[in-house]
């Protein structure tokens, strides 16, 4: 885990704009048009990967290439929320091959921590 300390919540809202911007500029086009009702697979550093669908996007501009996804791995087998950055997603998924995935991580049959 990566921590940072600003003096300041105009600092930290800052570095936060700076750090959404450089992600903004490594998006790739077919990551862009990433969208409701897809399924996608993205690495992690902790040797494992993350199963995801999309289940919704931002409507505002600075917030364009953030999707609202369910994503399941080894370590969330039941599925959780949040916000995923299209950046970081490697490959999309047929939507077969992701409920498969999904059905062997919710049934513990698909890899172990």
């Amino acid at each position: 885990m990566n921590m940072q300390f600003f003096d300041s919540y105009e600092d930290m809202m800052n570095a936060e704009r700076e750090a959404r911007e450089a992600a903004d500029d490594k998006v790739q086009t077919w990551q862009e048009r990433i969208k409701v009702g897809d399924c996608f697979s993205r690495s992690t550093p902790y040797g494992f990967e993350i199963f995801g669908e999309v289940l919704g996007g931002c409507e505002e501009e600075h917030l364009k290439n953030y999707r609202y996804c369910c994503c399941y791995s080894i370590a969330c087998r039941e599925g959780e929320r949040g916000d995923v950055h299209v950046s970081v997603i490697d490959s999309l998924l047929d939507r077969d091959t992701f409920e498969q995935i999904k059905k062997k991580l919710v049934e513990g049959a698909l890899g172990q921590l």
